[in-house]
């Protein structure tokens, strides 16, 4: 049986046309089907990460008094220009696009195919696209997800605003405009934080009884305090049941109160269009969150693969960049490769930047019981913190007896560049004793990591009695 490809890559999302220029530098023959009309997902996702620093850089402003820095103007605040803002963040999607232009792709080898197709099973296994079938030995799934309205009372009659939307309405928004946010995910909270910074009030709604349930407590509840220290409403436990439109006012219906906005912005995604994809012709189950995998990202089908935003749970870049480098190496080569989450690393872009690795307190006390230290050093014990004035934060590290890492939490500006430290060491079972000798630059955020590790040899020393017996004899033979 002959085939037109080693792999066809079905796409939309980035992760997509990361997978076909990673199997076409192991010299594979690869096809790229993208969609006729591209999620504006894809791109709502990188503004809104750039748009953070704008968030950031008025924050900066407002608190240049601190630092003795005055406003000629006695009281004035700075005032965000929406239309420029947001082509500065355009420019920074037009930048980064170019590195995985379809132009490229095709300069490595890639056939890059515009057009919506679908699954086929006869006479074999294919991807119908433009009238055309590709036939191939395997194929990855890689899709966007897409940006939908919520099935809530009202709510689409309201106009809501997804995130692609939202960036085109900002301009027109009145300054102090009452935005209420659905969604206490990641792009949620970040995004809360970001529109309250530039002036916007900002109330978030989640019908969690938290923010952001896969984390740490000690790291959700900081990021909480943080939001409302600084003028966010948050809600939790708080389910929209009913939204109307009365005038130009919107009324949301969460929990037991009537809220009153401007605007209503959604931030959740609904799952990929994977209808139109044909999958029951080839046997790829689906689930109402996304398309089920083993641990090498093989669907129902063994030949074929799924990767990124077509998976369950969050959607973050880098997770779906190592999910198609997975898929990719099992589909071109022996299917040996496995995802393992428990030692992928991640940050959510708020600020501070809260960044984690491995099992949180709660998962790591109900697999090893009280055999357990954590570790927890404030930022405000770190030089740079203290000369920025950046010192809401800390580190948490959850120990075994024998100094294995099994999670690390950092609240903390340049987390996500920290708990890439923390990394190889919960990867590779080093022990935490071994970032005592880090060699941490002051003044600079990694002095944090150094710190803990001088805390766990203290813990060490105060547990173990008869070596601290045994360093004081030394030491006194030494003076004798």
């Amino acid at each position: 049986m002959r085939f037109d490809y080693d792999l066809v890559v079905i796409g939309g999302a980035i992760a997509a046309r990361h997978a076909a220029l990673t199997a076409a530098l192991w010299n594979a023959r690869v096809a790229l089907v993208e969609p006729l009309q591209p999620s504006p997902g894809v791109d709502a996702v990188t503004i809104q990460q750039a748009l953070k620093y704008v968030g950031q850089t008025v924050r900066q402003v407002q608190q240049a008094e601190a630092f003795g820095i005055h406003s000629p103007r006695e009281g004035s605040h700075p005032v965000v220009n929406w239309a420029e803002a947001l082509y500065w963040a355009q420019g920074v999607v037009t930048n980064l696009e170019e590195g995985r232009s379809p132009t490229v792709l095709a300069a490595h080898g890639v056939d890059v195919i515009v057009g919506n197709g679908e699954f086929c099973r006869r006479p074999r296994v294919g991807f119908v696209v433009n009238g055309r079938v590709l036939r191939s030995r395997r194929y990855l799934i890689a899709p966007a997800t897409r940006q939908t309205i919520l099935p809530i009372d009202g709510l689409a009659q309201a106009n809501p605003l997804t995130l692609s939307a939202l960036w085109k309405s900002l301009p027109s928004l009145k300054p102090t405009a009452h935005l209420i946010l659905i969604g206490g995910n990641p792009i949620g909270v970040e995004l809360a934080q970001t529109l309250n910074r530039c002036g916007f009030q900002v109330t978030l709604l989640t019908n969690r009884d938290r923010l952001l349930p896969q984390e740490d407590l000690d790291a959700v509840r900081l990021i909480q305090a943080q939001l409302e220290a600084e003028g966010v409403e948050v809600l939790t436990q708080a389910e929209v049941t009913q939204v109307r439109q009365l005038g130009a006012q919107k009324w949301v219906q969460a929990g037991t109160r009537a809220l009153e906005a401007d605007e209503i912005i959604v931030a959740t995604d609904s799952p990929p269009d994977f209808a139109s994809l044909n999958l029951t012709a080839v046997d790829v189950e689906v689930s109402a969150r996304g398309i089920p995998v083993n641990a090498k990202l093989q669907t129902s089908n063994p030949r074929i693969y799924a990767c990124g935003e077509a998976l369950e749970g969050y959607s973050f870049a880098h997770i779906a960049q190592y999910e198609a480098d997975i898929a990719v190496r099992n589909a071109l080569f022996f299917p040996r490769f496995r995802v393992n989450y428990a030692l992928m690393p991640w940050a959510i872009a708020t600020d501070p930047t809260l960044a984690h690795i491995g099992l949180t307190e709660a998962q790591a006390r109900k697999q090893y019981g009280d055999r357990l230290t954590v570790l927890y050093q404030p930022l405000k014990r770190v030089t740079k913190a203290q000369m920025q004035g950046n010192t809401t934060g800390f580190c948490k590290l959850i120990v075994r007896p024998d100094g294995q890492l099994v999670g690390a939490h950092i609240v903390s500006p340049e987390a996500e560049e920290l708990i890439g430290a923390i990394a190889p060491l919960i990867r590779h079972n080093y022990p935490l004793q071994d970032l005592e000798f880090f060699p941490a630059i002051s003044p600079g955020w990694s002095e944090i990591l150094h710190l803990a590790a001088l805390q766990w040899r203290q813990h060490q020393s105060d547990r173990n009695s008869v070596m601290g017996e045994l360093r004081e004899m030394w030491f006194n033979w030494r003076r004798s």
